[in-house]
């Protein structure tokens, strides 16, 4: 009786991931319907997880089940490559890395990626206290790169967009590297935007590093506790960027921060929306219409999801996923 309960038992047990991988097989055949959406953003507490959250209820509310996942940049492209997820939130510089040609970059795999829409511009802020910037006669990402002295800089953890955005300009823009730069004498700190920021305000860290939107919260609550010179970034450098990765430039303007008293050049990036490449044209189009249909409501997620207009959504150096294409073609 107990070797025929076991026997049973393990019957059951193969059948069950029989008709398991079955399922997995079904799910992931190219250009099926899938009947819930998997989503995959940033991490909690982050504005892409909040774009997250609230797609996943548009999408829910107007298309099919949508579930929201932590997630990163380079991560989410994975995800989405191998049919892990369906749609997510990555930056256009990831997918200009991917394609550079470059053999650091070759396991960035994108082959079942395409756009939907860029969505907000992300920009790099490079903020030094003005006593430091004063002292040592900084006026410009170049020069601060070129100081010998125990400089104090802080920037997010590894595996950030903003760490890896940054070492692509550190080597690409200027030769260098965190290596090089502890060589020169200075301190490196990676951690979180809240660590970062109240080490800042404290006086233990003389420059910070970050990517984010053009209006953050984060710089506004600075300015009120310590007096700050924002670094440009030289024209030539960002032209290279541009024609390498497929990154743009940006100008901070006096409008935007009080710290920033004539117009500021930076590197900036954007990010955007990706699908799989194998989804039906019919549902990309449902879900890019949806996105545009709701854009009040993501723009009270982030403010800066306002800038999407339908010119703008998809840039040529990028495949554009057929249903996505026909929305925007729709509405320009």
């Amino acid at each position: 009786m107990y070797t025929m309960r076991i026997l049973r038992y393990t019957v059951l047990f193969l059948v069950t991931i029989v008709l398991a991988s079955a399922a997995g097989q079904r799910y992931a055949s190219a250009a099926e319907r899938p009947s819930q959406l998997r989503l995959t953003s940033g991490p909690i507490g982050g504005d892409w997880h909040a774009v997250g959250n609230r797609l996943a209820t548009i999408l829910t509310r107007n298309i099919a089940p949508a579930t929201n996942h932590i997630g990163g940049g380079i991560a989410n492209i994975a995800a989405i490559n191998t049919r892990r997820a369906d749609l997510g939130l990555t930056l256009i510089g990831f997918l200009g890395v991917a394609q550079s040609g470059e053999q650091e970059y070759q396991s960035i795999r994108a082959e079942n990626v395409a756009l939907v829409a860029n969505a907000n511009p992300y920009i790099f802020y490079f903020l030094l206290r003005k006593d430091v910037a004063e002292k040592y006669g900084i006026t410009d990402v170049a020069s601060l790169l070129q100081q010998r002295i125990p400089l104090r800089f802080a920037t997010l953890r590894a595996g950030t967009s903003t760490e890896f955005i940054l070492n692509i300009l550190l080597k690409y823009g200027y030769d260098t590297s965190f290596t090089k730069l502890r060589e020169q004498g200075w301190l490196l700190e990676f951690d979180t935007v809240a660590e970062v920021a109240d080490n800042f305000v404290a006086g233990k860290i003389d420059c910070l590093a970050y990517l984010a939107g053009t209006e953050f919260p984060l710089f506004l609550a600075l300015e009120e506790y310590t007096e700050i010179v924002v670094l440009p970034i030289e024209q030539k450098v960002l032209d290279l960027l541009t024609t390498k990765f497929k990154m743009h430039s940006y100008t901070m303007t006096p409008e935007t921060y009080k710290t920033i008293p004539e117009p500021v050049l930076t590197l900036a990036d954007f990010v955007c929306i990706i699908v799989r490449k194998d989804l039906p044209d019919d549902l990309v189009y449902e879900i890019t219409k949806t996105i545009w249909e709701n854009k009040a409501s993501l723009t009270e997620a982030v403010k800066d999801f306002q800038i999407l207009p339908p010119k703008n959504a998809v840039p040529s150096d990028f495949d554009i996923h057929p249903g996505a294409k026909k929305f925007w073609d729709s509405v320009q």
